[in-house]
């Protein structure tokens, strides 16, 4: 039911744009629509994992940012195809780092995950900022493609995108430890008891939530061409805060138990297309952060 709810309200929305905005019709700006959506939407993937788990990742913002700056800035120095391989993995595997640290401190140091992973992102930023104060770097040749790429008429990150949502959601549904991530979240107690090792499940729960993250950072480096220290939510849009947001939209439980990626999918959707329609409508963009704030209650 809330899964037809929120994919009805974003039907309803999606026609009043249609109707209001002509410049919303055009061919052009949907395709737009649906780029911004794949930062925000990679992301929320791992953020639903976190959140589906009983925790929360407020470290995301961070890894992005730190993600974006190490990989423009290696880029920088090295371009060919088998250093860029070496450093995506590279990136990846730092990410992944990221995600086991969160839950080190989570399960075994008892932290509540608000304030572990607002605590690691707070590191995370102090590092990035040693390392780079001012936007830098540049990204390979042929890098672009992750972010501006086309197979077809249909852009290639967006492709990239269902793909990820379509393999968490056969993780979480079609295997063990996916179904073990909902059972954690809805009661870690009885999970335990029942024989399942909460304690590493919460440890895929928040290395998967860095992994996306990680991706983002790539895409967001092969979208802007540069890293930027910020730009994982101090200076451009605030992922922590939009991935949570959506991700309750999309009717995944905050405490954890109950919610799939298929809803965050919808509320990716929703977010990027509020976002676009105040734009084209010309309102305050400090409007959407009062907006984005009653919607993280509403959805609460």
């Amino acid at each position: 039911r809330e899964l037809l709810t929120i994919y009805a309200i974003l039907g309803v929305l999606f026609l009043i744009g249609m109707i209001a905005l002509p410049s919303f019709r055009s061919s052009r700006n949907l395709f737009n629509v649906l780029r911004q959506a794949v930062a925000l939407g990679l992301v929320s993937v791992g953020q639903t994992l976190a959140i589906l788990v009983g925790g929360i990742d407020l470290s995301v913002g961070s890894t992005i940012s730190l993600i974006g700056v190490y990989t423009t800035g290696l880029m920088a120095q090295y371009s060919s195809l088998g250093a860029v391989a070496l450093i995506v993995v590279a990136m990846i595997a730092i990410a992944l780092m990221i995600g086991l640290a969160n839950s080190f401190v989570i399960t075994r140091l008892r932290v509540a995950p608000f304030i572990a992973t607002m605590g690691v992102g707070a590191i995370i930023q102090g590092f990035i900022l040693l390392y780079a104060k001012r936007p830098g770097g540049r990204i390979a040749p042929g890098w672009d493609f992750f972010a501006e790429g086309m197979i077809g008429p249909v852009p290639f990150p967006v492709i990239f995108f269902l793909v990820l949502v379509a393999l968490a959601y056969f993780f979480l549904k079609r295997t063990a430890v996916g179904r073990h991530v909902a059972a954690t979240g809805g009661s870690e107690v009885i999970a335990r008891l029942s024989g399942i090792q909460t304690r590493r499940v919460t440890a895929y729960a928040f290395m998967a939530s860095a992994f996306t993250a990680a991706l983002t950072g790539l895409f967001l480096t092969s979208r802007m061409g540069a890293g930027d220290p910020l730009m994982g939510g101090l200076n451009f849009d605030r992922y922590d805060l939009d991935s949570v947001t959506a991700v309750l939209l999309g009717g995944t439980r905050l405490g954890g138990g109950k919610g799939g990626v298929l809803g965050t999918l919808a509320g990716v959707l929703l977010v990027s297309l509020l976002n676009n329609l105040f734009n084209l409508a010309g309102i305050n963009p400090y409007i959407q952060w009062i907006v984005k704030g009653v919607i993280v209650v509403g959805a609460v």
